[in-house]
């Protein structure tokens, strides 16, 4: 062998285990929850009380959360108005301006049912998604927004409830159970929640343990109305003893939350987090190295509703980089081996180093 070539072959076995060592470095991944947290978190709330929007609405703005309101249809008017169920006493609920103003603040909007009755799981599938596209209809129509997320009336939902609810157009649909979801649901038409009962079940002890169990899962909580101490609402439910008053204070609601933001929790709508465990178990990463630069393509062949951006962690050997996200370029700092990027379902990411 000549020495031209001795040195030409060194040259070229260096070359290739620089390469090596770089992809050995590089690694790509979508994170279970978005920004890598360690958990999700779901505030939700039924029968569109008007206390929902007169005293939770604050709390949540003041911690900067997003919650899921669910209205009964036949109980929406344009303005606030008082309605009950037979044999209940009449309970103020939001209007249809109320409902556009908590959505226009980022919060969603679900159904629970055009009446507030138990789907009766004996009619044919097509007669049950009827009944549930109603109320559906009827969201869209006033909010001019899709509405994925149905709250079952009474939690009261089985398999067959979840097929009319898919044909129904509801991509997520939330029950009872008193339980986690996991972070791949075993049926996102039927997640389980835990249902606040009264203003002390739970109390904040065990609210808090609620939330240091929620670790590596989905909790959903589930309110309903939030009256102040000494309403006649709540003097009602005292005089009559109710136990489940599925009632809290306000104040109660507050600490609450302030428990909630001290946790370093994903904190969002149902239909959010519902987007984002589907994308994350269908999008597909395909990487690979081109001259000099890694790219990851978000391969994904779900429909356009999908467009929850998706948290990457991404492994490099690089300290500092240029990223390319469609239109839009931004420089890092790796400090610590890795970076966290969004990106959309479909789209693609250039990564190279900045010199």
């Amino acid at each position: 062998m000549s020495k031209k070539n001795y040195f030409f072959l060194i040259f070229l076995f260096f070359s290739v285990l620089v390469v090596a060592q770089s992809k050995s470095k590089f690694k790509a991944v979508i994170t279970t929850w978005k920004d890598d947290k360690p958990a999700a978190v779901s505030i939700t709330f039924d029968d569109a009380s008007y206390t929902q929007y007169e005293y939770a609405y604050p709390v949540l703005s003041k911690y900067h959360f997003n919650a899921t309101f669910s209205l009964v249809g036949e109980w929406t008017k344009e303005q606030a108005s008082y309605s009950a169920e037979a044999g209940m006493f009449e309970i103020k609920k939001m209007g249809w301006q109320q409902i556009r103003q908590l959505q226009k603040a980022g919060n969603e909007i679900a159904s629970h049912g055009y009446r507030h009755q138990r789907y009766n799981r004996r009619l044919p599938l097509d007669t049950l998604a009827a009944q549930m596209k109603r109320n559906k209809t009827l969201i869209e129509q006033h909010t001019g927004a899709t509405c994925y997320t149905i709250h079952y009336p009474y939690s009261f939902a089985n398999e067959k409830t979840a097929r009319a609810a898919r044909i129904a157009g509801f991509r997520f649909g939330r029950t009872g159970g008193s339980s986690y979801n996991k972070a791949v649901p075993d049926n996102i038409l039927l997640l389980k929640s835990k249902a606040v009962l009264s203003d002390s079940v739970p109390n904040l002890a065990e609210f808090e343990k609620w939330l240091e169990n929620a670790h590596g899962k989905w909790l959903i909580l589930m309110y309903h109305h939030l009256f102040p101490k000494g309403s006649k609402e709540m003097r009602i439910l005292e005089y009559h003893k109710v136990r489940n008053t599925y009632s809290l204070y306000p104040a109660t609601f507050d600490k609450q939350m302030q428990m909630l933001a001290q946790k370093n929790y994903w904190v969002a709508p149902v239909m959010q987090i519902g987007k984002y465990i589907v994308e994350r178990e269908a999008v597909k990463l395909k990487t690979h190295r081109c001259f000099g630069r890694y790219v990851i393509k978000l391969q994904s062949k779900l429909d356009k509703i999908y467009d929850e951006p998706l948290t990457i962690r991404v492994k490099l050997p690089w300290k500092k980089i240029k990223v390319k996200i469609g239109e839009t370029e931004k420089i890092y700092s790796n400090t610590n081996g890795e970076i966290l990027l969004d990106a959309l379902p479909g789209s693609k990411i250039v990564i190279k180093k900045k010199m």
